[in-house]
């Protein structure tokens, strides 16, 4: 089984990029990752039951050195893949089509997480296997509104794909306890401070992308490890297989 674990960047209803990504790992190979992640946090003085996450490190609450050995064991860690679905908000498309993913906040997200669920498929497709996502429990009707949405995804499909291999239903917990979790937090806010031309996320992002998902045949990142939408020159094309 594959595990996928979520998280966001950027504020719902705020305007600007809005971002959810993650990392998605072989079960068995979560002790390597606990293994990692605990060893990084001991070598500092770090509590192992304190999160590290992308605002302690923006706001020097994470020590540097900290911060930097933690990116440095992620861009080393067993990840399968990672991914992450950048989601303008609809004021900045002029598109008809891509605005009418962009109707409110839940729509926003509710695209962010059928891009990647789509990509989530096709890995499942091509290791033979199947998988489950997790999610940073937000607010406790927002999260019954992801079950919903979630739950007719996988039993209707999106418009381009079944996610027969999906197991139903979505996990939802407090980050504080989900070593993926957090990882996926670093993962996606680097990648996303990145693309909004904060230096910091950039050097950290520059070491982890050379574990992004890419197409097996070309090689490229575009459209399969990070999905933007709507596209650059405002064009929407038609989804296509990605891997």
């Amino acid at each position: 089984m594959r595990l996928l674990f979520l998280d966001e960047s950027g504020k719902l209803g705020e305007g600007g990029l809005f971002a959810l990504g993650g990392i998605a790992l072989r079960d068995r190979d979560w002790p390597e990752l606990r293994d990692v992640w605990h060893g990084t946090l001991a070598a500092h003085g770090w509590p192992l039951d304190r999160e590290v996450k992308w605002h302690g490190i923006r706001k020097g609450e994470v020590p540097p050195a900290l911060a930097d050995a933690v990116y440095s064991a992620l861009a080393a860690a067993p990840f399968a893949r990672t991914c992450a679905c950048w989601t303008p908000t609809a004021g900045r498309s002029s598109s008809r089509r891509a605005s009418d993913y962009f109707r409110s906040p839940e729509d926003v997200y509710s695209t962010a997480l059928m891009f990647l669920a789509e990509r989530f498929q096709h890995l499942l497709a091509e290791e033979d296997e199947v998988g489950a996502i997790v999610v940073d429990s937000r607010f406790r009707e927002d999260d019954r509104r992801l079950r919903r949405f979630f739950a007719d995804l996988t039993e209707g499909g999106t418009p381009y794909m079944r996610l027969d291999r999906i197991v139903e239903g979505l996990f939802l917990g407090p980050s504080h306890y989900s070593i993926g979790l957090q990882c996926a937090d670093l993962v996606v806010a680097a990648t996303a401070a990145s693309e909004r031309g904060v230096g910091e996320g950039a050097g950290y992002y520059k070491r982890l992308e050379g574990r992004f998902a890419r197409h097996p045949q070309s090689g490229a990142l575009e459209g399969v490890g990070l999905k933007r939408f709507p596209e650059p020159g405002e064009r929407a094309r038609e989804h296509h297989r990605l891997f």
